[in-house]
C-alpha cells in the first residue's frame, strides 16, 4: 500500500480530536513562567460585530498585569492553507481586540498566507508527523524511515515565518521543544 503524500511529505492522518488535543497540549505547556496563563478549548469570543467561535482562546498577563489575548485556529485541511484564511483570523483579531493570532494546520501554508501572516504578526504552525524532522535532515536521500532506535514524537510543528516574503524560516516545536512558541508569545504585538 502506498503512503499518501502531500507537498513532498506524508499526509498527516490525524483525527480532529487528536489534532486539537496535540495543539492544546503544546499550548498549555509552552511557557510556565507566564502569569495567569489560561487556555480554553472551543470558546466564544465577543467582538464589535458579534460573537465568534474560536478553536482555542489564550489569555495571560505580562508586564506586571497587562492582559494579552490570543485567538487560535486549528485547520485540519488536505491542502495548504490559503491567504484568505489568515485574513479572516486577522479580521477577528481586530474586531475582538485580541492581541495576537495563531493558525495550526495539517497541510502547511501557501506562500501568500505565510507572507500575509508575517506582516500581521500571526503565527503559522505546520503540524506534521514526527518523522518529517528525520526526513528533512536526510533530504535528497529519498523517503526513508528513522531507524527503530531513534525516538521520534508522533507529531511535531514547524513555526513558519518569512521576513522577505520569499524565504521561509521554520522553527521546530515538539513536546520537548516549546521555545519558538514561547518566544513568539512574548513578542510585542505592535
Amino acid at each position: 500500500m502506498t503512503e499518501p503524500w502531500l507537498c513532498g511529505r506524508k499526509y498527516l492522518d490525524i483525527t480532529p480530536t487528536q489534532f486539537e488535543t496535540r495543539v492544546l497540549d503544546w499550548l498549555r505547556n509552552c511557557d510556565e513562567s507566564l502569569t495567569d496563563f489560561s487556555v480554553v478549548h472551543s470558546d466564544t469570543v465577543h467582538g464589535d460585530s458579534g460573537e465568534y467561535e474560536i478553536d482555542i482562546h489564550i489569555e495571560f498577563s505580562i508586564f506586571c498585569g497587562a492582559k494579552m489575548t490570543i485567538l487560535v485556529e486549528c485547520k485540519r485541511y488536505s491542502n495548504p492553507v490559503k491567504r484568505d484564511v489568515v485574513m479572516v483570523l486577522d479580521s477577528k483579531l481586530r474586531d475582538t481586540g485580541a492581541h495576537k493570532g495563531m493558525i495550526f494546520a495539517t497541510a502547511g501554508f501557501q506562500s501568500g498566507a505565510i507572507e500575509y501572516a508575517t506582516k500581521r504578526g500571526i503565527a503559522l504552525i505546520d503540524v506534521a508527523e514526527g518523522a518529517s524532522n528525520y526526513f528533512a535532515r536526510s533530504e535528497g536521500v529519498g523517503n526513508i524511515s528513522p531507524p527503530p532506535w531513534v525516538k521520534v514524537p508522533d507529531n511535531i510543528g514547524w513555526l513558519q515565518t518569512s521576513e522577505d516574503g520569499t524565504t521561509v524560516t521554520s522553527s521546530l516545536i515538539s513536546t520537548e521543544r516549546y521555545e519558538p512558541m514561547s518566544e513568539w508569545l512574548r513578542q510585542d504585538p505592535c
